[in-house]
C-alpha cells in the first residue's frame, strides 16, 4: 500500500514539473524578443544641430529599452523620445531593447548655419539675350562647390558647371534657377527677355524703280453720291449671335505631395502586412499613381499594388528603402525595397 501511494506522488511530481515547464516555454515564447526584429526610426526634417530630433521604437514584446545617442549625453529608457545634438559630425546611435538586443545606426548631424553663412547666390548674365546668339552665366556665391542651373526651356537641370553657356532657342521672358550646394532652401532666381532673332533682308524693294500695270487715276473712285449697298438693308434682318462670355484661362496649380521620409514609408508598408493599412492609404503620397515602378530584392520588378498584395498577412523585415521623388510636386515615382518575410522563425527574401 504504501509502496503505491509513493510511485503515485513521483508521477504526480513529474507532472507538475511538465505542467510548469510547459508553461514556462509558452511563456517566454510569447515574449521572446528577435533581435532581428528590433529596428528603431529616426524622424528629422533636415539632421541639424540645435534641432530637435525624434526617436522611436517599434520593436514586438519589448519591454525595456536604453537609448545612446552617441554624444555623450545620459541613455534615454523612453520608447519614444527626443534629442537635440548640439555639435555637427557622424554619431552612432545604439538601442538596448529588454536589456539584451542591440541595434546601432549611423546619424549625420550638418551645420544649421551653414546655408546662412553662405547666403543665397546671385546670378550674372548678358544683358542683351538674343535666339541662337551664345549667352554666357556666373554665379557669385561662397563656398560653392556644386551647381544646378535651369534656364527655363524645360523642367529639367540644363547645366552643372559654376560657368555655364547656354544658347536659348526660343524668344520671350525666361526664369533663370540656380541651386548650389543642393541646397534647396536658397534658390536663386532671374527673369530676363529673350530677344527674338533678327532678319536682315538680303534684297530690298526699290520703290522708286517700280512701275505699276495702271495709272494710278484707274483706282479712283468715281465722281458723284455714293451709291448705298443693297446688302445693307439684307444685313439688318439676319440675326446676330449672342457673344459668349469669355473664360479667362485657369491658372493650373501643381498639386504637391505631402512630405514623408522613408522611415515614415517603411512604417506604413509594415502596416499592410498587418492588415491595418491598405494600398489606397498611399494615393496622397504617390498622387493618385497606385502603379508606380517597384523594384524588390534588386531582381524582381512589379507595380506598388502588386507589393502591397505580395505582402499583405505576412511579417515581413525592411532592410532598405529608397524613395524616388519628383523634385516639382515632391511625388513618389518609384522605389527600390529590399525585405525578408518570416515563417517558421526563419528569415528569407520572399
Amino acid at each position: 500500500m504504501d509502496k503505491k501511494n509513493i510511485d503515485i506522488r513521483v508521477i504526480f511530481f513529474f507532472v507538475i514539473l511538465l505542467l510548469i515547464g510547459i508553461v514556462t516555454f509558452i511563456i517566454q515564447f510569447f515574449n521572446h524578443v528577435d533581435c532581428d526584429d528590433v529596428k528603431f526610426y529616426i524622424f528629422s526634417e533636415h539632421s541639424q544641430n540645435q534641432e530637435s530630433i525624434e526617436f522611436y521604437d517599434k520593436t514586438p514584446n519589448a519591454k525595456s529599452w536604453e537609448w545612446d545617442f552617441g554624444d555623450g549625453s545620459a541613455p534615454d529608457n523612453r520608447r519614444h523620445t527626443f534629442h537635440v545634438y548640439k555639435n555637427t559630425g557622424k554619431y552612432m546611435v545604439s538601442l538596448t531593447v529588454n536589456g539584451d538586443c542591440l541595434h546601432t545606426r549611423e546619424l549625420n548631424i550638418t551645420d544649421k548655419y551653414a546655408a546662412d553663412k553662405m547666403g543665397t547666390p546671385k546670378i550674372i548674365s548678358s544683358k542683351i539675350i538674343t535666339v541662337g546668339q551664345p549667352t554666357y552665366f556666373n554665379s557669385i556665391s561662397e563656398n560653392a562647390k556644386t551647381w544646378e542651373w535651369a534656364f527655363g526651356e524645360n523642367r529639367s537641370i540644363d547645366d552643372t558647371s559654376s560657368n555655364p553657356v547656354y544658347t536659348f532657342t526660343t524668344s520671350g521672358e525666361k526664369i533663370i534657377t540656380l541651386v548650389v550646394n543642393g541646397d534647396f532652401s536658397r534658390v536663386a532666381k532671374k527673369t530676363i527677355y529673350v530677344h527674338p532673332k533678327v532678319i536682315k533682308k538680303t534684297n530690298p524693294l526699290d520703290i522708286t524703280s517700280y512701275e505699276y500695270e495702271k495709272k494710278a487715276e484707274a483706282f479712283s473712285l468715281p465722281r458723284g453720291k455714293a451709291k448705298k449697298d443693297p446688302l445693307e438693308d439684307m444685313l439688318q434682318y439676319v440675326p446676330v449671335a449672342p457673344k459668349t462670355k469669355t473664360q479667362k484661362d485657369s491658372t493650373s496649380v501643381i498639386k504637391k505631395a505631402p512630405k514623408i521620409s522613408e522611415d515614415q514609408f517603411e512604417i506604413l508598408l509594415i502596416k499592410v502586412a498587418e492588415g491595418s493599412k491598405v494600398k489606397d492609404d498611399f494615393s496622397e503620397f504617390l498622387c493618385d499613381d497606385l502603379d508606380i515602378p517597384i523594384v524588390k530584392n534588386d531582381d524582381e520588378l512589379l507595380t506598388f499594388s502588386q507589393l502591397c498584395s505580395s505582402i499583405k498577412g505576412k511579417k515581413i523585415k525592411i532592410e532598405s528603402i529608397r524613395l524616388n521623388k519628383d523634385r516639382e510636386n515632391n511625388c513618389i515615382k518609384g522605389l527600390n525595397i529590399t525585405y525578408k518575410v518570416k515563417k517558421y522563425l526563419i528569415w528569407y527574401k520572399d
